[in-house]
């Protein structure tokens, strides 16, 4: 019994190598089988998080908003792509080009108030093959973000925000690239 010790331990260990090196589990919401679409999820934090990123197109700072983002994790398993790393890797930094160019482009962001995120209806519900998927979620195209300069409204887009489980992500933030 002693000599098939290290034989079960190394299987053992492999093991629960495999199982933490699986895909994250897949929530209910974007499950490849739904045959109707779940209730569109409510804004929820990604409000806070459209602030935080605000704050991070005004202090010209990318990467405290990461987490805005859509997460590699999800994009491997929504898309049916060959090399989904690599397109989000090109996602991702378009998505920090943008901030960049936001904290250039935008007016008195010195002296800018936020004041909220709308996030729109237009987009819908996305199945299983559209647009190179293979689960589904919901989208949103074109929404903004408003904020106040001296009193005065001003808005700018946030192209698609899509939806892992029911918290909303950005996946475009201006033009595709």
């Amino acid at each position: 019994m002693t000599r098939f010790l290290p034989c079960l331990v190394a299987l053992v260990v492999a093991t629960i190598s495999l199982v933490a090196a699986a895909d994250p589990p897949i929530p209910e919401h974007n499950r490849a089988n739904l045959r109707d679409a779940p209730p569109r999820p409510p804004v929820g934090d990604a409000e806070e998080k459209a602030r935080r990123l605000f704050d991070a197109i005004r202090r010209d700072d990318p990467a405290s908003i990461a987490d805005f983002f859509l997460p590699r994790d999800a994009f491997r398993l929504i898309k049916a792509i060959t090399n989904p790393d690599r397109r989000y890797d090109q996602l991702f930094a378009a998505y920090q080009e943008d901030i960049h160019e936001l904290h250039a482009s935008l007016r008195g962001l010195d002296r800018a108030t936020y004041v909220g995120l709308n996030l729109i209806r237009r987009g819908g519900w996305v199945t299983v093959g559209e647009e190179g998927n293979r689960l589904p979620y919901w989208v949103s195209r074109h929404s903004t973000m408003e904020y106040r300069v001296d009193g005065r409204p001003i808005r700018f887009e946030v192209r698609v925000l899509i939806t892992w489980d029911d918290h909303w992500f950005v996946t475009h933030l201006n033009e595709f690239h």
